[in-house]
């Protein structure tokens, strides 16, 4: 992974990372090809996360204080977005995440 930041998400084995902003939210990969379905999986709960806010600012503000309180596995968000992606794994992709 190229750049400091790159290199210290991939570091962290993190996969992806999801940037809500206003009207939009990027999904950003850190492997390279195509990302694993499950990361995609993972990555979009949390773009459902952040379209039940009404601003994009609360999602970051929610989701540093469950950082601060609770540090990355204990978030709650994460919490979320890894319950769904082991949900995946164990019983199978959803039809939109299935690599064609």
């Amino acid at each position: 992974m190229r750049g400091p930041i790159g290199r210290w998400f991939t570091r962290r084995r993190w996969a992806g990372f999801t940037l809500p902003l206003p009207f939009v939210t990027v999904i950003f990969y850190w492997t390279t090809g195509a990302p694993s379905p499950y990361t995609r999986v993972h990555e979009f709960v949390h773009v459902a996360q952040d379209e039940a806010n009404a601003a994009f600012v609360l999602t970051w503000v929610n989701y540093l204080v469950e950082l601060a309180r609770h540090g990355y596995r204990r978030n709650r968000y994460e919490v979320a977005a890894y319950r769904v992606e082991d949900d995946a794994r164990e019983l199978g992709l959803p039809d939109w995440a299935r690599p064609e």
